[in-house]
């Protein structure tokens, strides 16, 4: 009986290590899987800081325009008062002479002060 006994054993261990061997396959497999879930995951992260990256670009773009569009229509409403009140310097000297004084006079009170 000893022989068949020495036969379940070797069978038995022929089994652990055919369930080992499938076991460090199945690892080996799962450690190949996050692999790629990092990788994937890391991808997407990536993609989202650029996108992120090209929207913050644009809006620095669009905040210049809008800033420089600003500055000109300033620009060109300052110039346009510019010769507005050129033009009324010009069409009642007297009247703008003494208003200046006016100013000037309130001016010099408050800075006294």
């Amino acid at each position: 009986m000893a022989p068949v006994n020495s036969t379940k054993e070797l069978s038995g261990e022929a089994a652990s290590a055919v369930y080992k061997q499938e076991i460090e396959l199945q690892l080996t497999q799962l450690r190949e899987d996050i692999a790629v879930l990092a990788r994937t995951v890391a991808a997407a992260g990536s993609q989202k800081a650029e996108d992120v990256g090209r929207r913050v670009k644009q809006a620095k773009a669009d905040a210049t325009d809008a800033s420089l569009d600003m500055v000109e229509a300033v620009r060109e409403q300052a110039l346009s008062l510019e010769k507005d009140l050129e033009r009324q310097i010009r069409t009642n000297p007297l009247q703008s002479v003494a208003i200046a004084a006016g100013v000037g006079f309130l001016v010099a009170l408050l800075a006294r002060r």
